[in-house]
């Protein structure tokens, strides 16, 4: 296993992840998602945003209407583009925007402002838009701040954010791993939910095994962790979860969650996924316990 590991920021932590990953992320910001696109200079940006522009202006309503509706200028070159969410319903709007940070864009998209919130609507992606802040390469983010990628919003305004990274493992195709967050909390922990679940399914299935079932906090993150492993055709499977459960409305202690699975596949052996229980159980234990809130993000 590769021992040579790298600090990722995400959201508003920092995960360590073995430098040959590859890694997949997807951030949302107040429920909707933000997705970035090519950097681009500004007359590629205008072309852009005329395009999509373009695109809603041909959409047409019931009403025989157009379906864009307007275009809104924003702080720092940003634009927001206000359209009809439905055919049929000219109450709801859909909004995308496009935030310029540097020469990088993020584009987030709304489908239910409602015609009242308008204004709020506006307000809200003016603070976005100012607050939007550029990460060099090579540099680690300071600071209050959500970090999507090579961008940083530079906020702490109170709200339903959440990421997901997914870590694909140089040369273990069979394994799947993936680190979570989202704003918010759980009634019940980990292991009180799944205890009885677990038991019957040890009971049941040949050759599953429990690892771990107890309490694992990370530095001041309360969590617990459920571990098993069976074997089947000669091949080692794994189910793996940790989960802080969080607390609701904080962004410094959102529910988070890290997994592991390696179950049925192409593969019949373990030759691309781990040797042993002791080298999954390395590899784990090194990503859970680099987890923790990055200085002064909120």
């Amino acid at each position: 296993m590769n021992s040579v590991w790298k600090t990722h920021a995400i959201g508003r932590h920092f995960v360590d992840v073995p430098t040959s990953a590859k890694l997949v992320e997807g951030w949302k910001y107040d429920k909707d998602a933000l997705e970035r696109l090519a950097p681009c200079g500004d007359a590629q940006f205008s072309q852009l945003v005329d395009r999509r522009e373009a695109e809603l202006r041909a959409k047409v309503q019931k009403s025989g209407k157009s379906s864009f509706v307007e275009r809104v200028l924003l702080p720092n070159g940003s634009v927001a583009l206000f359209s009809w969410s439905e055919p049929y319903d000219e109450t709801i709007y859909a909004t995308d925007v496009y935030f310029r940070v540097g020469n990088n864009i993020i584009r987030y998209r709304n489908d239910a402002t409602p015609l009242s919130n308008r204004e709020k609507a506006i307000t809200f992606f003016k603070r976005c838009s100012a607050k939007w802040r550029e990460i060099p390469a090579g540099q680690t983010p300071e600071g209050i701040g959500f970090v999507a990628g090579n961008a940083m919003l530079a906020d702490d305004f109170p709200n339903y954010e959440s990421w997901r990274l997914l870590i694909q493992l140089e040369g273990k195709p069979d394994v799947s791993l993936e680190v979570s967050s989202f704003v918010g909390a759980v009634e019940e922990g980990l292991r009180q939910r799944v205890g009885g679940i677990l038991t019957s399914m040890l009971g049941a299935a040949a050759g599953l095994a429990q690892l771990r079932n107890h309490a694992r906090p990370v530095g001041p993150i309360q969590a617990d962790e459920i571990l098993v492993a069976g074997t089947q055709n000669g091949k080692r499977g794994y189910g793996f979860k940790w989960e802080a459960p969080g607390k609701d409305y904080s962004l410094a202690e959102p529910n988070m969650n890290v997994s592991l699975q390696v179950g049925e596949s192409a593969y019949a052996t373990n030759r691309e996924s781990f040797s042993s229980d002791g080298e999954a159980l390395e590899l784990w234990d090194t990503l859970v316990s680099s987890i923790r809130l990055r200085p002064g993000a909120v």
